[in-house]
């Protein structure tokens, strides 16, 4: 399948390259800086520009089969009013125009899923996340409800702390309150489960969190 993929220079987004890259998918990344995709030359399209270019992301959409996302806030500081939730408004208006259904997108517990559970720490830790970056949370949630709200297939892949690595094992998958859930996980789980779901139909219209075994 053709994958495209927006958040690709991030810190997880040469996890989900090289991860797709594994899986034999083609894809297409979307990026404001192209340099940083150069180990990559010659195996996957680059389109550049930002998120409010509409043309440019309509090309890079263009032909896809479904579209994963590894945008999120940059940090405690967010530039402007919740950046991630109106580039993906454009990613969604894109995919519509090109017929596309398939959405994956990386979002942490400060989205609420309706067979979530009550869980202390995943509550504390969402809460001590609005209070040091009230903005990236409230741009995080409202990218969440947007997608939720949508008539697409989406998936909004819930995730804990990230660190560095590759994929190793297994990774516990369900619904904060419900299922034992740790705090990590790393990029390359993470990679793995989000290609994954360009397949999988067992998480379509649902949030499901997952963390390191």
């Amino acid at each position: 399948m053709r994958i495209v993929l927006f958040g690709a220079t991030g810190p997880t987004g040469k996890f989900v390259i090289e991860e797709a890259l594994r899986q034999g998918h083609s894809l297409s990344v979307y990026t404001r800086d192209g340099s940083k995709l150069q180990a990559f030359n010659g195996r996957i399209d680059v389109v550049v520009g930002d998120l409010q270019d509409k043309g440019a992301i309509a090309r890079c959409v263009h032909g896809g089969d479904a579209v994963i996302s590894a945008l999120g806030p940059n940090g405690l500081k967010v530039q402007g009013d919740r950046p991630v939730m109106h580039g993906l408004s454009n990613i969604i208006a894109a995919m519509k125009q090109s017929n596309i259904r398939r959405l994956i997108q990386i979002s942490t517990a400060a989205y609420r899923d309706p067979k979530d559970g009550f869980a202390f720490n995943v509550r504390a830790f969402a809460l001590l996340f609005k209070v040091i970056a009230r903005k990236g949370f409230e741009d995080i949630r409202a990218t969440a409800e947007l997608i939720a709200q949508s008539d697409l297939e989406w998936t909004l892949v819930r995730i804990p702390n990230l660190k560095d690595g590759p994929e190793a094992g297994a990774i516990d998958i369900g619904w904060y309150g419900k299922t034992r859930l740790g705090m990590k996980l790393s990029r390359g789980n993470l990679a793995k489960f989000l290609v994954d779901q360009v397949d999988d139909t067992r998480f379509i219209r649902s949030a499901p969190g997952i963390a390191d075994h």
